[in-house]
């Protein structure tokens, strides 16, 4: 019995332990989907592009006639259109950014672009900036636009692959490419939903399909991920004292080379603290990542039936 006890104190002393570094980490960097691509391509894309334009109305001040109608000769009328949702309310958003004062450290391209910062997403990134630049100068052309999407969507298939295969295949495994694929997929998922919803694909099955193989990788990327950050985390020894001598003390080494030493009463492994460790980074985010992308697969009915609005008034 007192040997059971024993064995329950320590494990509660190991998990406190364990709950102290977790208090002391920061996060880790953001691999999520990036809330602009979120918030316009989302059920209340409209809603949500309104708002922009209204925040950047406010921005100007006394010149919103002339801001408004500058903005105007760019878009032309726009009525109520299945073009002006999705895809169609991003484009739309950054368009309303290059017409406004706003820093370009403030506009939803410049955060897009960031994303993709890495260089070997760079290619992923010019074929989503192409992307989005043809859904506004095609907007009123249906058939236009659609040629133009299919065009882009088989390159940004291929070149989202690319990236894959980077990471998993030739050791270029970094949080940052793994960011930019996790964005690269979730626009290319938006882009066939809004082929379905413009007509040039006649069902959700490709959409389906192309999100279970998107979380398929995303499970796959993410171990290799453990592994790269498994690699650059370590146990070294520290010199300490311990009941007034000087010992060796083990020490847990994360990613950013921050030291947190194992108490020596305690029979922890450096294992155990990369475990907690990678689960407070990173494993919570691959958890958003299926949620975000899961969430769209169930909304999938709703969103290729959305029509989009939007009005400079």
């Amino acid at each position: 019995m007192g040997n059971s006890n024993s064995q329950e104190e320590r494990a509660r002393s190991e998990k406190q332990e364990l709950d102290v570094m977790v208090r002391k980490l920061s996060q880790g960097p953001d691999l999520r989907v990036n809330k602009t691509i979120r918030m316009f391509t989302s059920l209340n894309s409209s809603y949500n592009l309104t708002q922009h334009y209204e925040r950047r109305k406010m921005e100007t001040g006394g010149h919103a006639a002339n801001w408004m109608k500058s903005l105007a000769e760019k878009l032309g009328a726009l009525t109520p259109a299945p073009e002006l949702a999705g895809l169609g309310a991003l484009a739309i958003a950054i368009i309303i950014d290059s017409n406004s004062s706003s820093p370009p450290v403030e506009r939803i391209k410049e955060a897009l672009r960031c994303v993709f910062a890495e260089e070997k997403a760079s290619e992923v990134w010019d074929l989503i900036d192409e992307c989005l630049k043809r859904c506004v100068m095609h907007i009123k052309n249906k058939d236009k636009l659609v040629g133009e999407i299919e065009r882009i969507e088989v390159q940004l298939s291929a070149a989202i692959t690319r990236l894959k295969n980077s990471m998993v295949r030739d050791g270029h495994m970094t949080s940052e490419a793994l960011k930019a694929w996790v964005n690269g997929a979730a626009f290319h998922i938006q882009v066939l939903i809004h082929l379905v919803r413009l007509g040039g694909l006649q069902s959700c099955d490709p959409v389906e399909r192309l999100i279970s193989a998107y979380l398929n990788d995303l499970d796959l990327l993410f171990e290799k991920h453990r592994e790269v950050i498994r690699g650059k985390c370590g146990c070294e020894l520290a010199l300490t004292t311990f009941w007034g001598e000087y010992v060796y003390q083990e020490a847990f080494v994360d990613e950013e080379s921050k030291w947190h030493c194992i108490p020596l009463e305690l029979s922890l492994q450096w294992s155990s603290y990369f475990e907690v460790y990678y689960d407070h980074r990173y494993v919570r985010q691959r958890r958003d990542i299926q949620q975000d992308f899961t969430q769209v697969k169930e909304n999938l009915q709703q969103l290729v039936h959305q029509r989009g609005s939007f009005s400079i008034n």
